[in-house]
């Protein structure tokens, strides 16, 4: 439709759902000026027609005062000329905040890279500095924004396999695409989304032991293990974590990380006995432990400050050993870095429950408050469960009032 006249102007602004003064918002003239112009009480000049035209995506009309021999604006009706307009009408809509959400995703369109025709060593690195990135984001607060943003990298990093690539390459492209599904799928099941996690999970460990990394097997069946062990199958976790303990190429470190989470697992399903033979088996590695020679990745998780005292003393707990607990969460708070909120969170609301149980309830309500306040920046599935669990154990050594103004916060919903 060729606009000529104030009635089509206001037809087409009406067609296009704009306002009058979202139209001056985004044309820089006055709403009161517009309204006049469509109703005929004002001359609808071409500069005014043209405005609309921008705004509203609306079909161009010859403009001959503004025309040059020299334009190169597409031939009114064309292809071009189609999405030249479409274009400056969302720019136009933008520009004031009222464009809508389909014509803006459309602006994303031809943004995915398709990955190089051979794969060399900066691919793989590139896919491992995401993994570590990713990491970090992921230890520290976790949340759906950074998981977005792995997964689309892991889907990049994905599709570098088909590509060909020298075997040495091929062997660390596996390890690095394993760790990051490993964070991932570990994201997601701290999400509390059990069944996509154990699918992301296989995914990386098949990744993994593609790949030269044991270590990165080892942990990945960890976190599977545990997985399964949240789905009501403990027994199930403490199968897999057998699986990884029979190769003999893991570090002592990661080892003894696996013994802990196996006597973990073994507490959930009743077996005290071997669930206190996996931690006599975790302290023994422990005592072999080289950090030095484990790998990159370990640095943030299995070797770094406290992370074996936090493993242990969840373990502990869980075994009723409470004694043994307290002094290994207790160490564990001490060394735990900034980075690791979740894992700290998971000792303090246990230790709480220990002070508490141990008689110390003054001692205990501060920390069962700290956590409640630490918790409430944290996205995560896992925390929110544990401070049920610590407020239930409040609750059973008689404090119902603090049970109480516990379950008031927002994370332990």
């Amino acid at each position: 439709m060729t606009m000529t006249i104030g009635e089509d102007l206001r037809a087409a602004r009406r067609r296009a759902g704009v306002s009058l003064g979202q139209l001056a918002a985004m044309t820089g003239v006055s709403a009161g000026h517009l309204s006049r112009i469509e109703r005929g009480e004002r001359e609808a000049t071409p500069a005014v027609v043209r405005h609309y035209e921008v705004a509203l995506a609306a079909s161009p009309v010859p403009l001959r005062a503004t025309e040059t021999p020299h334009s190169r604006d597409p031939e009114p009706g064309t292809v071009d000329d189609m999405k030249r307009r479409g274009l400056l009408s969302v720019i136009a809509a933008a520009s004031v905040g009222v464009a809508t959400g389909e014509p803006l995703t459309r602006l994303l369109d031809g943004l995915s890279t398709e990955p190089p025709s051979l794969v060399g060593l900066p691919e793989v690195r590139a896919v491992e500095a995401a993994a570590d990135l990713y990491m970090r984001m992921d230890l520290a607060r976790g949340g759906n924004a950074a998981t977005a943003m792995a997964r689309g990298s892991l889907e990049w990093a994905v599709k570098l396999r088909d590509r060909p690539m020298a075997e040495p390459v091929r062997d660390r492209l596996n390890s690095a695409i394993g760790l990051l599904a490993d964070r991932v799928g570990w994201a997601t099941y701290d999400q509390g989304r059990l069944e996509p996690a154990t699918r992301l999970l296989t995914f990386a460990l098949d990744s993994a032991a593609r790949g030269a990394d044991r270590d990165l097997r080892a942990h990945t069946m960890l976190d599977l293990s545990v997985a399964f062990a949240d789905m009501g199958r403990p027994n199930d976790g403490v199968e897999i974590l057998r699986m990884a303990l029979g190769d003999e190429r893991i570090s002592s470190a990661e080892r003894a990380n696996v013994h802990a989470v196996a006597a973990r697992h073994c507490a959930s399903a009743g077996d005290r006995p071997a669930g206190l033979r996996h931690i006599g088996l975790a302290e023994e590695a422990l005592a072999r432990s080289e950090p030095a020679v484990a790998p990159g990745w370990a640095r943030h998780i299995t070797v770094s400050p406290g992370h074996h005292d936090s493993a242990l003393g969840l373990a502990l707990f869980q075994l009723g050993e409470d004694a043994r607990a307290r002094v290994r969460l207790g160490a564990a708070l001490e060394r735990l870095g900034e980075n690791r909120t979740r894992t700290g969170l998971r000792c303090l609301t246990r230790l709480a429950v220990l002070r508490i149980r141990e008689g110390d309830r003054e001692g205990g309500a501060e920390q069962a408050r700290r956590a409640v306040v630490l918790a409430s920046d944290v996205q995560s599935a896992r925390v929110a469960k544990d401070l049920r669990m610590m407020i239930d154990g409040v609750r059973q050594c008689g404090m119902p009032e603090l049970a109480r103004e516990l379950s008031g916060s927002p994370a332990a919903v």
